[in-house]
């Protein structure tokens, strides 16, 4: 898990929490767990409103202001979560740091594998991603598959024969790769 994900699930978990507390405050109130007056009483006749309708020329500014920091913090975090995390340029397939460092362009990379399960029968494209640290790659493939394939034997086939042979040329038996197997749609043919 990434950083910026942990991040997203802590705000999430949190902004839930304080909606949950919410809630309950508001069901408490009408079940008259804080007295019996509170649930017979009007939204707007409450000590709270009074207090802002009295202090209302400071109030308001600062209620505007509170409301600008919380817009552009949410837009942060909407920025962090759309934002596609930028592919490695290089990855390092030494596996012994005395022999001598190793590395090898992600690009090249990506076009070897694609080139590999390109030429597994039933493939129609592949896209192949690259991501990650240079010690600790990452790939990603989004194969797709001719309509009548049997998308089954072709995994079987990327994982027992494919996918290995990457993890070996690069050193690394643990290498993580996300197989995303997809069909492709069907060209209708179109009568005149």
């Amino acid at each position: 898990m990434t950083r910026a994900d942990r991040t997203n699930r802590i705000l999430l978990t949190v902004l839930a929490l304080v909606l949950l507390v919410a809630g309950v405050a508001v069901l408490f109130a009408g079940a008259d767990v804080y007295g019996r007056g509170v649930s017979r009483q009007h939204l707007l006749d409450n000590s709270a409103a009074r207090y802002i309708g009295a202090h209302g020329d400071w109030f308001w500014p600062l209620a505007a202001l509170a409301a600008a920091i919380v817009a552009l913090l949410g837009l942060r975090w909407l920025a962090a979560i759309v934002t596609i995390e930028p592919g490695q340029r290089r990855v390092n397939i030494s596996t012994d740091g005395d022999a001598g460092r190793t590395v090898l362009d992600s690009g090249a990379l990506a076009t070897a594998v694609t080139a590999e399960v390109e030429d597994c029968p039933g493939v129609d494209d592949v896209d192949t991603k690259v991501w990650g640290s240079p010690h600790h790659p990452r790939l990603a493939l989004a194969v797709t598959a001719d309509p009548d394939v049997d998308i089954a034997a072709l995994r079987e086939r990327l994982e027992a024969l494919t996918l290995p042979r990457v993890r070996y040329a690069l050193g690394r038996p643990d290498l993580p790769i996300n197989l995303d197997l997809t069909y492709a749609r069907r060209h209708r043919a179109r009568l005149s």
